[in-house]
């Protein structure tokens, strides 16, 4: 019987030899959920350039129109990481989602010009926001972030906002209205701002989020808090990851707009002009309960959130 006990105790190494990289694999397998849009472009190029895979991580990416539909899968465990914008993720919170900050997203600029919101009107005819007060304005969504900021702007400019009409009109529909007189003002971003200002009809007359809340987060990547204290090294890997690939954006202007035309499909046309986002390299605690005060303000978070205490610490 001796005689089979070497062989056979080969095999069960060779065996073990062969599972053990796939069940450390499988362990580093991360669900992440991204919007398609540049903010994202942080893990994208994480991804792409092999950050990622230098942690050890293998991530599978699954694409959400909004942080609003990425949070509830979330929730509900079918992904491990989401891309959320800051409003959402703290209305999430005070909600019941119990979630931590893992990397910052984009960040508004200190000024302008900036991919995040600009209040565009047709030339010669509003000057000033305080001429805004019985016109036509439209938000993607009203409660939105873009909206909240909007608000804040005009109310740091003396506008009676009850007087400002909002409507709904989401991110591509919005330049034709505005031409056509059918709309007074819009509040719209890249890349459809690039466009629409490409007409030579229209003008700039307030970069709202520029005016209410310079050098904040605007999106971030989160997980639930649960997921994070079981796989902590695995969510501070990711954390590197894509920090690294933000400064890579920050930095690799000329790669970062191939990426980002491949990534969002933006028309090759705009590849060369449209604005890229300033991306964050940490998360902006103050920065982010700013922006939850606003909230509190004007009606869309009923209670404050300590802000500092749902923050994943990187050595």
């Amino acid at each position: 019987m001796r005689r089979f006990a070497h062989p056979w105790l080969a095999f069960l190494l060779l065996v073990l030899a062969v599972l053990a990289p796939v069940a450390a694999t499988a362990q580093e397998k991360i669900r992440l959920g991204l919007l398609p849009f540049s903010e994202s472009l942080g893990a994208v190029i994480a991804q792409r350039e092999g950050f990622f895979k230098a942690e050890g991580l293998d991530v599978e990416v699954t694409k959400f129109e909004s942080g609003a539909l990425a949070v509830p899968v979330l929730q509900s465990g079918r992904i491990d990481i989401a891309f959320s914008n800051t409003v959402s993720t703290l209305q999430a919170i005070e909600q019941g989602l119990d979630a931590t900050v893992l990397a910052p997203g984009a960040v508004v600029r200190s000024a302008p010009p900036d991919t995040t919101t600009a209040l565009i009107v047709r030339k010669g005819e509003v000057s000033t926001l305080k001429g805004l007060e019985g016109k036509r304005v439209a938000a993607n969504v009203i409660n939105s972030s873009a909206w909240l900021h909007a608000i804040a702007a005009l109310d740091a400019h003396g506008v009676d906002r009850t007087k400002v009409r909002f409507t709904e009109v989401p991110f591509p529909q919005m330049n034709d209205p505005l031409l056509n007189g059918q709309l007074d003002a819009v509040l719209q971003v890249e890349p459809f701002r690039a466009a629409l200002m490409a007409t030579g009809k229209v003008e700039i007359v307030s970069w709202t989020y520029v005016e209410s809340a310079p050098d904040t987060d605007i999106t971030q990547y989160i997980a639930l808090t649960p997921w994070v204290e079981k796989n902590r090294a695995t969510a501070l890997k990711f954390a590197r990851a894509v920090i690294k690939g933000a400064q890579f954006a920050n930095t690799n202007e000329a790669a970062t707009r191939d990426i980002n035309q491949q990534f969002t499909g933006l028309n090759p046309a705009l590849k060369d002009t449209v604005l890229l986002p300033r991306f964050g390299i940490a998360v902006n605690v103050a920065g982010t309960a700013h922006t939850m005060e606003l909230m509190r303000k004007y009606g869309l978070l009923k209670a404050p959130i300590d802000v500092s205490r749902r923050v994943l610490a990187i050595p």
